[in-house]
């Protein structure tokens, strides 16, 4: 056999193997708290077949096959930092550190209101790309310093086992020339 067909003949072997393995089931199961992926059905009632395994389907936050368990839907609260800086110096005024209780609703909203600083978050929370990672779209507004009204984009990483999550959002002003640039950020970590 020539090396050029050699070379084929291992190619097609590989890719039929691969093919092979794509379609063998995949179970999400729960093993001491952790979420473990494997090909072996789970002991006992933890079974849920995971067939699309890295988060819910894009129709919506409540569909797909995360378990309840898993699920952000619900209030996180904690203590919340938001602060400015202008050209990398700190913005004083923007600065605050407050109690915060985000609501996160199965159709995929989010919100809160944090009456020390005044400002209200409303937005969009949708998965990401692992079970853990929510990606989210929040405008801030009524804030007592003005400068954080504006929309925000970020994450949410949750560790489900112990029930905390952490919060990050950031903005940045229009870049207008002769302005200076303004960098926003909303940070926390969350209980429930």
């Amino acid at each position: 056999m020539t090396k050029p067909r050699l070379g084929l003949l291992v190619l097609v072997s590989i890719g039929l193997a691969v093919s092979a393995s794509a379609r063998s089931p995949i179970y999400r199961c729960t093993v001491n708290g952790q979420t473990v992926l494997t090909d072996k059905p789970c002991d006992g009632a933890a079974t849920v077949p995971a067939s699309g395994v890295a988060a819910p389907a894009a129709s919506g936050p409540g569909s797909g096959p995360i378990s309840g368990a898993q699920t952000i839907v619900g209030n996180w609260s904690g203590q919340t930092q938001f602060q400015g800086a202008q050209n990398a110096q700190v913005i004083e005024e923007a600065h605050s550190v407050v109690p915060l209780v985000l609501t996160f609703s199965a159709d995929g909203k989010v919100s809160a209101v944090s009456a020390e600083n005044g400002c209200a978050l409303l937005g969009l929370w949708a998965p990401g790309s692992t079970p853990r990672l929510f990606m989210l779209d929040i405008t801030l507004t009524g804030c007592r310093f003005s400068g954080l009204n504006r929309r925000y984009s970020g994450n949410l990483i949750a560790t489900f086992a112990d029930n905390s999550a952490q919060l990050s959002l950031s903005a940045y002003a229009v870049p207008i020339p002769g302005q200076p640039i303004r960098r926003y950020d909303v940070g926390a970590t969350l209980r429930r």
